[in-house]
């Protein structure tokens, strides 16, 4: 989504200030202060906002971006019109949600008629409980009087489709009324047409002795725990324990055997914020799939919400203060997370947990560090606000650029006005502008004694601290979505694990980090299920991945991101032992036993070593076949299956004299060449390749992970489309027991498999029926 023109980079223009100061008098004094609040103050008091020279700006012109607008609401609507006398009800039905999004709310009668536009289309769609809803929508908005007979014939005969007899004749009742009253403003031959389809409603009642079952799909069950919930952390398991030692800090253990597969977290976050690029697929306030009968915001056209439900909810708790400012908290990235957090823990809460905190907690004991005043571990803010802030690791210029953008929030909110203070006479006192003015420079110092209120203060160092809580505990939501490639146009669907939203999960930030963790974790909407991938027996610690993970990264490199971004070296099995084991996967192959050449240049296996000429040779080779991938891929992006596949079959043969047999590059030559065959619509050829692709993945990752489960996923698909039925059978069932392991029952992967092994069966069930007849 595109910014406004004026409105600068935030991350560019704190950049470009940390340069200029780093080496400053003020840089200096900044890093000797010992608080959040110290910090944030400081940059009020030295004005260091006034230095990002479009701000005011911003804060001027915010609140007339993303406005409604009638003129656009009805060229959307003429626009869905043309599709639907054209018959093209879906993509008429995108131009009527755009209508409904940008029409204004109490104003016109734009609303109106987006909505029962839409449930035109919806109904030629047959989707006739969303047609009703719809009209449902069109009616409270004030549908225009002289065609409210439609919106009336157009709810009976959905009501009638679905079988709901006796509200389809009230509904025609209705009708009955309407057209037999003053209101009825039809003439001549329009009027004598409209009354022969009225007519043939009443014929169908009679037509229609019973009425049609409705069975609703099932929504996606949240699970349960494993055995329980536990009586402290309520969001876990009972088979878990709560444990704190000066080394580990809080983190959790097992407390009895807990089999592989089961769910040992079920969390809800305390804060969310979907990301900006999935705002045209998902809610903005659950993160479910949009449906088509999608609805707005009433101020502005950004958001889009599954029901009313989600967008009042989400108008009381955060998007009230957000909306206008979307653009700006969008450029500031993981810290909008913190503004969240302020604004669903509500200030009044805030304000009375600072001044009260013991009221909140158990204790003040380290062992009771996120326990409410009742012992648990639960769903609140205080489990939130003890979470790790590495304060006191954190690099002087890093603590320098999250200040600024705590300072940058709080600027936020304090413009949106949600500090106003109310007098002794009622009236509300604003103390938004001076405050803004003073910190902005756009008043000059000289002329100011402002100073930052005790409340705004305190609000400040939350955020601050929420921002440095947020680098080491946020958590990505992530969503199985279809993806597309820029390098091939591919005759399979290929989906991936997306980022969609960013959140905080207290309970699931209490799980130390291993290289090889003990758990995968899943999302059915924003709710996040952690299950084992491994027996764990009593007594065990219970270990996430914080994304350095030993099958796909080197030991270095694990190392210094943990070190950088959490403040820890890491002496997990796996970075104690090294990565010998894995040296396979990038090694060359001994020319005279195949076996694998170590980094020292001799075979593992027989113990010859090459030369300096020799492995100048190597090289030189390995370089002709990267250029020759290169050029494979090139051609596959544009579209030249036939030249990618001989320059990638090239690149495969040489790469195989040369590269150990489990070589990662390897497995890249053959899913390139898989891919190339499937959009060519040689499916058979690319499932061969897939084959081999699959075995580097099982190699690597083992034939219990994720990644391997997916790799199975696609090959069974591309087996499909080849026809290769009993084939693709098998392979999905061989991935439908693996996804059950990982996933809860009815997530979005386990789904996908079944209905490829249903479709699978369906094929086969005519070849088995006249296998049958033969014998």
């Amino acid at each position: 989504m595109a910014a406004p023109i004026g409105f600068g980079n935030w991350q560019q223009s704190i950049d470009t200030f940390c340069h200029l100061v780093e080496n400053t008098d003020d840089f200096n004094l900044f890093r000797s202060l010992k608080s959040n609040k110290e910090r944030v103050e400081f940059i009020f008091h030295r004005r260091f906002l006034k230095h990002v020279q479009w701000l005011p700006t911003y804060f001027e012109a915010c609140k007339t971006w993303h406005g409604k607008s009638a003129e656009v609401s009805k060229v959307w609507r003429n626009k869905g019109n043309k599709y639907f006398q054209l018959k093209q009800y879906k993509t008429a039905v995108d131009a009527y949600t755009q209508s409904c999004l940008n029409a204004p709310v109490g104003s016109g009668d734009n609303l109106a008629l987006a909505f029962g536009n839409r449930s035109a289309a919806l109904f030629h769609l047959e989707l006739y409980k969303e047609c009703l809803l719809d009209i449902q929508r069109a009616t409270e908005s004030g549908f225009p009087v002289d065609s409210f007979h439609k919106l009336l014939s157009r709810k009976t005969n959905a009501l009638l489709r679905l079988g709901q007899m006796e509200q389809a004749e009230q509904s025609y009742q209705m009708l009955k009324e309407f057209v037999n009253g003053n209101q009825f403003s039809l003439n001549g031959s329009s009027k004598e047409e409209f009354l022969k389809e009225v007519a043939c409603l009443a014929a169908q009642f009679s037509e229609r002795k019973s009425s049609i079952i409705d069975h609703p799909a099932p929504a996606a069950a949240r699970p349960s725990v494993y055995i329980g919930i536990n009586l402290i952390v309520s969001q876990a398991s009972k088979a878990l324990t709560l444990n704190v030692t000066p080394e580990k800090g809080r983190h959790l253990l097992a407390n009895r055997f807990i089999p592989k597969g089961s769910s040992i977290i079920v969390e809800r976050p305390f804060a969310a914020v979907l990301l900006p690029d999935q705002y045209e697929n998902l809610c903005h306030h659950c993160f479910s799939k949009l449906p088509v009968t999608s609805i707005g915001c009433d101020q502005c056209t950004y958001v889009r919400f599954c029901n009313e439900v989600c967008k009042e909810a989400s108008w009381t708790s955060y998007h009230k203060t957000e909306c206008r400012y979307l653009d700006l908290l969008h450029s500031v990235g993981i810290a909008h997370l913190s503004l969240r957090i302020i604004l669903c823990a509500q200030l009044p809460f805030l304000k009375d947990f600072l001044l009260n905190n013991q009221k909140y907690r158990l204790s003040d004991d380290v062992l009771a560090k996120g326990l409410n005043q009742n012992g648990k571990y639960d769903r609140s803010y205080i489990s939130v606000y003890d979470l790790m802030t590495h304060e006191e690791n954190t690099e002087p210029l890093d603590m320098l650029q999250y200040t600024l953008t705590a300072a940058l929030l709080l600027t936020t909110l304090i413009h949106s006005g949600v500090f106003h203070q109310v007098d002794a006479s009622g009236d509300a006192k604003c103390v938004s502008h001076s405050l803004i003015d003073f910190m902005l420079g756009m008043k000059q110092a000289s002329d100011s004694t402002e100073k930052l209120p005790a409340d705004i203060s305190d609000v400040g160092d939350l955020l601050l601290r929420h921002i440095l809580q947020l680098v080491c505990n946020a958590h990505a939501i992530t969503s199985l979505q279809a993806v597309s490639r820029p390098d091939e146009v591919s005759q399979t669907h290929d989906t991936e694990q997306v980022r969609i939203a960013t959140a905080i999960y207290p309970t699931a930030s209490l799980m130390n980090h291993s290289c090889d963790p003990t758990i995968i974790s899943s999302f059915i909407g924003d709710t996040l299920i952690v299950r084992t991938v491994q027996d764990v027996n009593s007594g065990e610690e219970i270990f996430n991945c914080y994304g350095p993970h030993h099958c796909r990264m080197r030991r270095e490199e694990r190392q210094e991101i943990l070190k950088s971004q959490y403040h820890f070296d890491c002496f997990c099995t796996r970075c104690s032992s090294g990565d010998s084991c894995n040296e396979r996967f990038s090694a060359l192959k001994c020319s005279s036993c195949g076996g694998v050449l170590l980094k020292t240049n001799t075979c593992a296996n027989c113990g010859q070593t090459l030369d300096g000429q020799t492995c100048a040779e190597l090289k030189k080779k390995l370089d002709i076949t990267g250029a020759l991938f290169s050029q494979g891929v090139h051609m596959m992006s544009r579209k030249q299956f036939e030249d990618a596949i001989k320059l990638l079959e090239d690149c495969l043969r040489q790469r195989q004299n040369i590269l150990y047999q489990d070589h990662k590059d390897l497995a890249l030559v053959q899913d390139a060449l898989a891919r190339c065959y499937a959009s060519t619509g040689d499916f058979s050829q690319s499932a061969d390749h897939l084959y081999s692709s699959i075995s580097f993945a099982r190699q690597m990752y083992g034939d219990k992970s994720v990644e391997y489960s997916h790799e199975l996923l696609k090959l069974a698909e591309v087996l499909f489309n080849a026809e290769r039925f009993t084939e693709c059978l098998t392979i999905a069932e061989q991935c439908l027991a693996l996804f059950s392991s990982l996933y809860p029952s009815g997530h979005e992967n386990i789904q996908q498999v079944m209905e490829l092994k249903v479709a699978t069966q369906l094929a086969l069930a005519p070849m088995m029926e006249a296998h049958t007849q033969e014998q």
